[in-house]
């Protein structure tokens, strides 16, 4: 936690409230209609879900359950249920018409809406369980691409910058610095109280302890689970033994009031997180547009075209990731790249968006603020080249150095490098920067007109060497690649086909020379 951070946190407990984090909001909230809000609740000790809430936030939602979630059989038919729809939602080539073609396609964004992390996670739950299942015979390409989506969702999720998949406690959390511990604001009802319940510090902690002590996870409270639910489960069990279909529907009646009661209160609880968002007075960050949009190429490129790929005899198979590990170090270590260029993405197009976010830059080490105090163009004859002196009277600590690429804030093309720092007599620095990029347009750079103008220099974002570098990673006649791309070998290599993709068909034999 940054100086910052901490003295937000520490207003935000005086003054008793939320206070808003930033000077922009970094979520994009779409129109309802390209908007699902989907919750789950599990049995105790399971990984799979024991009921489903799902709907767009104008429209009642729709509630699957189950009456034994231990039963393998009935969850996967309960999924089969729900899979179209989010398949759908996503434009899943198969269950959308006419499939796309091409990433612009898949716009407008389509988003995904959870209650807490506990719900994300049941999203690899659903990808390990369904992606390669062979349960019905029917349905079972349903699930297929099912857990397939899944697996992409969850995986998105974890990549800096997305916009597919919101977690509505992350979501407030970005948005607004609460006077609570970390760990205490995973609990969706606690935020929303803090945020909506009227008064000063302790009528507001009153109502966030209060919804504290109502499960909003995938688990239900274990006395609920205890006292309401444990015994109609044993009933139902035992009215099947008998074959007394009557006292089975009324044992099914009773548990399905207590789990729609328990979905739809975690369903309900989202959609009013996304009301205080899209109700924040606070513009949308600037750069959001470009995190949608790079969404839309990773939904393309890593979803949509595989799943065009598997019905395609021409093509070849696709390359499905395992849910359970990587198993191919070339994919492993591609992904790692582009985490790396997506988190500084991330960075770049928000902190040209945010005062707030430069501000904190600045305070890091990460940026300076100054005014240009000399412009000279040292460019011969009709070649620019300008430079520009700027001065910093503050100071502060600097993690920039000569040569560093950085840009200027709001203007991410016009980009420099430091040619120079120097420490100023009265305190403060001196730099030196040469644009190298924009240097005509929108103005002239080297006009002196930019002499006494104000200006914030940040990073220059550096995510298209690491997404260059994620391409090369694949190249099998690089130094070392006889290693790194071949195939696991021995027996502790052959895995059963619904646990994994076959890499023999898809991945060429390298030999080391």
């Amino acid at each position: 936690m940054i100086s910052r951070e901490v003295v937000r946190r520490l207003r935000a407990f005086h003054q008793g409230r939320p206070l808003p984090r930033g000077a922009t909001v970094h979520v994009e909230i779409v129109p309802d209609e390209d908007l699902l809000v989907v919750a789950f609740i599990r049995m105790g000790g399971e990984s799979r879900p024991w009921g489903i809430a799902y709907g767009h936030p104008s429209d009642e939602p729709t509630i699957l359950w189950v009456p034994e979630g231990r039963n393998r059989d009935l969850v996967a038919d309960m999924c089969a249920q729900f899979a179209p729809a989010l398949l759908e939602h996503f434009r899943t080539p198969g269950y959308v018409t006419p499939a796309p073609e091409q990433w612009e396609d898949l716009a407008p964004l389509r988003q995904l809406w959870l209650p807490n992390s506990s719900h994300l996670d049941m999203l690899h739950h659903l990808a390990y369980a369904f992606t390669f299942t062979r349960w019905g015979a029917g349905a079972r390409g349903r699930l297929n691409a099912f857990g397939r989506l899944c697996g992409w969702l969850f995986r998105e999720a974890q990549r800096a910058g997305e916009q597919h998949v919101m977690v509505a406690t992350d979501a407030l959390r970005e948005s607004f610095t609460f006077p609570a511990q970390d760990v205490r604001q995973g609990h969706l009802g606690f935020l929303l109280a803090w945020l909506e319940t009227a008064g000063g510090r302790d009528s507001r902690l009153r109502a966030a302890l209060e919804a504290e002590r109502v499960a909003v996870s995938t688990s239900l409270d274990p006395t609920v689970e205890r006292d309401e639910t444990e015994d109609l489960v044993g009933a139902w069990h035992a009215a099947e033994e008998a074959g007394d279909e009557t006292r089975q529907k009324e044992v099914e009646r009773q548990l399905g009031e207590i789990l729609t009661r328990e979905l739809r209160r975690r369903w309900d609880l989202t959609v009013k997180a996304i009301g205080v968002l899209r109700a924040d007075g606070r513009p949308t960050n600037s750069g959001v547009g470009t995190l949608v949009t790079e969404g839309l190429k990773e939904q393309w490129y890593q979803h949509t075209r595989q799943e065009l790929n598997i019905g395609d005899d021409e093509d070849g198979p696709a390359f499905v990731p395992s849910p359970e590990t990587d198993r191919y170090p070339a994919a492993a270590g591609s992904r790692y790249q582009v985490y790396l260029a997506s988190a500084d993405l991330r960075y770049s197009a928000l902190l040209h968006g945010d005062t707030e976010m430069q501000a904190e830059a600045i305070a890091s080490g990460n940026a300076f603020r100054g005014t240009i105090v000399e412009v000279r163009d040292e460019g011969e004859g009709r070649k620019t080249r300008p430079v520009w002196v700027i001065e910093d009277p503050v100071g502060g600590q600097l993690r920039l150095r000569e040569g560093s690429w950085v840009c200027v804030a709001g203007m991410p093309k016009r980009t420099g490098i430091i040619e120079s720092i120097e420490e100023l007599p009265a305190g403060g620095r001196r730099f030196e920067v040469r644009i190298t990029r924009w240097t005509t347009k929108p103005d002239r750079a080297a006009d002196p007109m930019h002499v006494g103008r104000h200006v914030v220099i940040v990073p220059n974002s550096a995510a298209g060497m690491n997404r260059r570098k994620s391409q090369r990673v694949w190249s099998a006649d690089t130094p070392g690649a006889w290693l790194t791309h071949a195939r696991p070998q021995g027996p502790r290599a052959q895995l059963e086909e619904d646990l994994a993709e076959d890499l023999d068909s898809i991945t060429p034999v390298v030999h080391s020379e």
